[in-house]
């Protein structure tokens, strides 16, 4: 019997994590308008013109993204996305990567940073 191994590259890890969280942090905003009553995927849509189906596909990752679609996204829901760069800082005993934060801004609601040190605040209310 053949076996197939997949590996991944830290540096692959590290950017399918990345791109987890931004899916994870739209998603709840999302939810969380639905939960108001405010907004559907439609109203969305409709706001950066485009079709409904394409706002769907690109929420549960069967299509990718980019950075301007997750700006008109957040603006959408009357949000803003706000992306945070990080300083990681190596662990030599246990040979893992330790993050530190070096700023903290008021209204701010991180994520939590995943072992390669990515990280994406989570989408607020502007």
């Amino acid at each position: 019997m053949t076996l197939f191994r997949i590996t991944l590259t830290p540096n692959k890890r590290a950017a399918g994590r990345f791109i987890a969280s931004v899916r994870r942090a739209l998603q709840k905003a999302l939810a969380e308008e639905k939960q108001r009553g405010r907004l559907t995927q439609s109203e969305i849509a409709r706001k950066i013109g485009v079709h409904r189906s394409v706002v769907n596909r690109q929420l549960r990752g069967n299509e990718d993204m980019t950075l301007g679609r997750v700006a008109e996204l957040a603006w959408a829901m009357n949000r803003k996305a706000i992306i945070q760069l990080v300083e990681q800082a190596q662990d030599r005993s246990a040979n893992k990567i330790a993050t530190s934060e070096t700023a903290t801004t008021n209204n701010f609601v991180d994520l939590p940073l995943d072992k390669e040190g990515a990280h994406i605040s989570a989408l607020e209310n502007i």
